[in-house]
């Protein structure tokens, strides 16, 4: 792939793509909203966690269970690219390591967030509160309590998950993009326009996009995140708020 061959239909809507790139991330960093933005062009590709139970998602798409990855893979290029050949994958440092023994050189942007407090806050909240995204009609799921030692553990983890991302691109010739969840909130439009450029794609004719997500972060994220500063000054001294 990314030879810029030229996409092929084979009949049944399935395209050969000619450019396959991803969004290496960890969570809470604001893939999903980033992701309907991209996908939301047309051009760039229907960037998701393709990856994440990977099996269970080639059985949902009607495709055996005993199917390889290498076929879940191609099924996924046919599939899910769009209409000029482009595909995009978005996922944590775990579940894309067989994407890239597929695709070593495939474009890369490297999705952070600065406030790494707010980060883990948010994950504690989704993971343990049900809150993992949020659109006009959406409601909280289940009561949630917060905990230091829960939002410590998510912390350590995203500190963890980003390591093993930088030690990932200083061992491969590829360079990231890198973009920060602040960088898309300021400027949605901006952000996936820098995207297109790295990829390899006319970032002009990009020219709208759109997300129905919401944030989720409200009024009593601030008493949370008011608590987590403190347990982060106590437990994790010299941390600060945004490394």
């Amino acid at each position: 792939m990314n030879d810029k061959s030229v996409p092929d239909d084979d009949g049944r809507g399935a395209v050969h793509p000619w450019l396959v790139w991803a969004i290496c991330t960890v969570a809470r960093s604001g893939s999903s909203w980033l992701s309907q933005l991209v996908s939301s062009t047309g051009i760039m590709g229907h960037p998701d966690e393709y990856l994440l139970s990977w099996r269970q998602q080639a059985t949902r798409h009607g495709l055996a269970g005993s199917t390889s990855f290498s076929d879940y893979l191609t099924f996924l290029l046919q599939y899910r690219s769009t209409a000029n050949g482009v595909f995009a994958i978005k996922g944590s440092v775990e579940e894309m390591q067989p994407f890239f023994d597929y695709f070593p050189n495939a474009p890369c942007v490297w999705l952070v967030r600065e406030n790494k407090i707010q980060q883990a806050v948010s994950w504690h909240r989704a993971h343990d509160g049900g809150v993992w995204t949020r659109t006009a009609t959406a409601a909280e799921q289940r009561p949630f309590e917060f905990s230091v030692e829960r939002f410590l553990y998510f912390y350590d983890e995203i500190i963890r998950r980003e390591v093993l991302w930088r030690e990932f691109f200083s061992h491969c010739t590829v360079r990231p993009l890198v973009l920060t969840y602040e960088q898309v909130c300021a400027a949605p439009l901006a952000a996936v326009q820098s995207i297109a450029a790295h990829i390899g794609l006319d970032a002009s004719t990009v020219t709208h996009v759109s997300s129905p997500l919401q944030i989720v972060r409200d009024e009593t994220n601030e008493t949370w995140i008011r608590r987590a500063e403190q347990a982060i000054s106590k437990h994790r001294p010299g941390c600060g708020h945004l490394n």
